[in-house]
């Protein structure tokens, strides 16, 4: 069961096509695997033209945006079955995320940012200052200590992941801010893979992740 799901803003954002490409990927990958999420977004995508066509006729309000969101916490979801892309091949690799690498997990060519950590920058153009990558955790990797100087959005595609903010399990969402301090540690038996995505670097505390941190584009 997905526990963690795409916020508002950011669900809003994809509906209207405002999302920089590695957060939009991101999102196509967990609608994909979130029958709550594909729901709400028919919702999000036909309150945008609705908005669109008021905002034709008149100027819309400073609360406009809160008053749409909340009706799509209240409408009923659309039936997910309508909605549903299936995953090309091996469990859960998302098509949107296949169609970038053009394979599975298996035959990723990962690189070692450290013991216990490696990483895939994902073939895409980003918009400018956004990262995109998948991360492949060891069982029990405790990352880096970390800040953030902007967002960072984690999508989990096998394992799990726990922080201080809670546990994080395939198809979670995990949408990080400036104001998000955290260790994230990988608690399963099985490797942790995760796709992220930054609009700018982190702030790690460590001397050593500092170090390295031009080094991997982290």
């Amino acid at each position: 069961m997905i526990n963690h799901h795409l916020s508002d803003e950011i669900l809003w954002a994809y509906a209207t096509g405002s999302l920089p490409a590695g957060h939009a990927l991101l999102v196509s990958c967990h609608l994909e695997l979130c029958d709550g999420c594909k729901g709400r977004l028919a919702e999000a995508e036909a309150l945008a033209g609705a908005m669109l066509q008021t905002t034709e006729q008149q100027k819309p309000s400073d609360d406009m945006f809160d008053l749409l969101m909340a009706r799509v916490e209240d409408e009923p979801a659309v039936p997910a079955a309508a909605y549903i892309a299936e995953p090309k091949s091996e469990k859960c690799v998302p098509s949107a995320l296949w169609d970038v690498l053009g394979h599975g997990f298996n035959d990723i060519k990962w690189k070692m940012v450290g013991p216990g950590i490696r990483q895939f920058i994902l073939p895409i153009k980003p918009s400018e200052g956004e990262s995109a990558r998948l991360l492949k955790l060891s069982p029990g990797f405790v990352t880096p200590e970390h800040s953030h100087h902007g967002s960072e959005m984690t999508l989990v595609l096998q394992g799990s992941f726990s922080d201080e903010t809670g546990r994080y399990k395939i198809g979670d969402v995990q949408e990080a801010d400036e104001h998000v301090h955290h260790q994230p540690v990988a608690d399963t038996e099985e490797d942790c893979i995760c796709l992220a995505v930054t609009d700018a670097p982190l702030e790690f505390k460590g001397f050593l992740p500092k170090l390295l941190q031009p080094l991997f584009r982290i």
